[in-house]
């Protein structure tokens, strides 16, 4: 939330990419990259790739700390089980 819903939420004034972070519907649809999260299946999506500085830097103030982005392997790798409701806004 503190480095991610400033450009890609709903209450974004301009959303980077398409991508909607602040629903599992837009991390599951992803944004103009295609899908941010698969499942259980950490070598597809684009978030751990952007998170770990190999395609794109996000955040781009300065990377995530190591652990951190183990948490959201770990998280995506056991299924990216996600409370939140609601649909992403369709673009």
């Amino acid at each position: 939330v503190k480095h991610c819903y400033e450009c890609h939420s709903e209450e974004s004034k301009i959303v980077q990419a398409n991508l909607y972070v602040d629903t599992r519907d837009g991390l599951l649809r992803g944004g103009d990259s295609g899908p941010a999260i698969v499942p259980g299946d950490i070598q597809s999506g684009t978030l751990l790739e952007a998170l770990r500085f190999e395609t794109v830097e996000m955040p781009p103030k300065g990377k995530l700390p190591d652990d951190v982005i183990a948490d959201f392997a770990k998280w995506i790798e056991k299924g990216a089980v996600d409370p939140r409701d609601g649909k992403a806004p369709t673009v």
